[in-house]
């Protein structure tokens, strides 16, 4: 899909806004005439009252809704999308891709993704396809023609051609100990810094700048390495806050941490924005695990964070991912029919129809 952009209206400042709000409102149409059609005059009555609005007019815009999943055995990546997408009765909106340094982008998933009506959400880390570390400074310090420089170039030279409106984030989660070897705190904004630097100059008009850290980071202490507002680079080069947020109990190794409601684990997050009103808020990973004491616990969170972001405190959030993977815990919900059919129940209504 092409676009009328320029690159002289991305380089300036109210211009790029505009611009790049256009080319994602742009998606957003598109994206809906692809949709189930699940909204309703009813509906929609009742996602104005939720938002604490009087009128369609003053509704704020349908949070975009999505989640991302994980192939197995010999299914594709895309297949497992779309067998998640029939449980769930509607397509994503929006995934997360995750991607190395040198990986190949973009391949015919990412095409098939944008030709649904998917906004991706891509991560690129700063670690090769093979874990060799590319250091932060090095990409804070990359000069043209130097390989970090030429690599940062055709990330965003292949982005910029790819055409569809992405969000990219550089290395999400920079504070997680992880990647303690990476860098420290200045050594990630100068690397953002330059990363962004280079996409503009190359004309990435289709890009918006999405900084990722875990929720936790918003809840230690500012002298503790993991806080995560110290990394934060600046609202110039940021264009979306975003966090990856779970509810631990009773996984292994967290279940002194006790049940957590989603509203209580982004408040840091929330916080924060405070001081940043011009990005949007994100919420790009999130999910719970089943209390095997209360089989319809798990349920209940997400029906409950179904009602939170359709407050009015809460109405800057115009994206929430669910977390369909089983990593360190088990966060699919293809194993609890009540979880399943909450997060269904979700994707139904119009106020998540973005």
């Amino acid at each position: 899909m092409g676009y009328p952009m320029h690159v002289g209206d991305f380089m300036r400042g109210t211009g790029r806004a505009a611009v790049v709000a256009a080319m994602f409102a742009s998606v957003a149409l598109v994206a809906a005439t692809t949709a189930p059609l699940v909204a309703s005059a009813s509906g929609t009555q009742r996602a104005s009252a939720r938002a604490g609005t009087v009128g369609p007019a003053t509704v704020a815009p349908p949070v975009i809704w999505g989640a991302t999943v994980k192939n197995v055995a010999k299914q594709t990546q895309l297949q497992a999308v779309q067998a998640f997408q029939t449980l769930v009765q509607r397509n994503l909106r929006a995934t997360r891709d995750y991607l190395s340094w040198d990986s190949v982008f973009p391949t015919a998933y990412e095409q098939a993704l944008v030709a649904q009506g998917t906004t991706i959400v891509l991560s690129v880390a700063t670690r090769t396809m093979t874990k060799t570390l590319v250091p932060w400074s090095s990409v804070a310090t990359a000069a043209p023609g130097s390989p970090v420089y030429v690599q940062m170039q055709s990330w965003a030279d292949r982005i910029r051609d790819f055409g569809a409106p992405v969000w990219v984030t550089l290395q999400h989660e920079p504070e997680a100990s992880v990647n303690n070897l990476d860098g420290s705190q200045a050594d990630y904004i100068a690397a953002w810094r330059n990363w962004v630097s280079v996409f503009r100059a190359e004309g990435a008009v289709n890009v918006r700048f999405m900084f990722i850290t875990t929720a936790y980071g918003y809840t230690v202490k500012p002298t503790d390495r993991r806080y995560a507002p110290a990394f934060y680079p600046g609202d110039d080069v940021v264009d979306g806050i975003a966090v990856d947020a779970y509810n631990w109990y009773p996984c292994a190794g967290h279940v002194n941490n006790g049940w957590v409601s989603l509203g209580s684990v982004i408040e840091g997050q929330r916080l924060f924005s405070l001081a940043h009103p011009a990005q949007e808020l994100w919420v790009t990973e999130y999910g719970a695990i089943e209390d095997p004491a209360n089989p319809t616990r798990r349920a209940q969170w997400i029906a409950d964070g179904q009602a939170l972001f359709a407050q009015p405190d809460y109405a800057r959030y115009r994206g929430v991912l669910y977390f369909d993977l089983k990593a360190s815990c088990d966060w699919r919900l293809e194993s609890s029919p009540a979880a399943l059919a909450a997060f269904t129940t979700m994707g139904a209504d119009p106020y998540y129809a973005g």
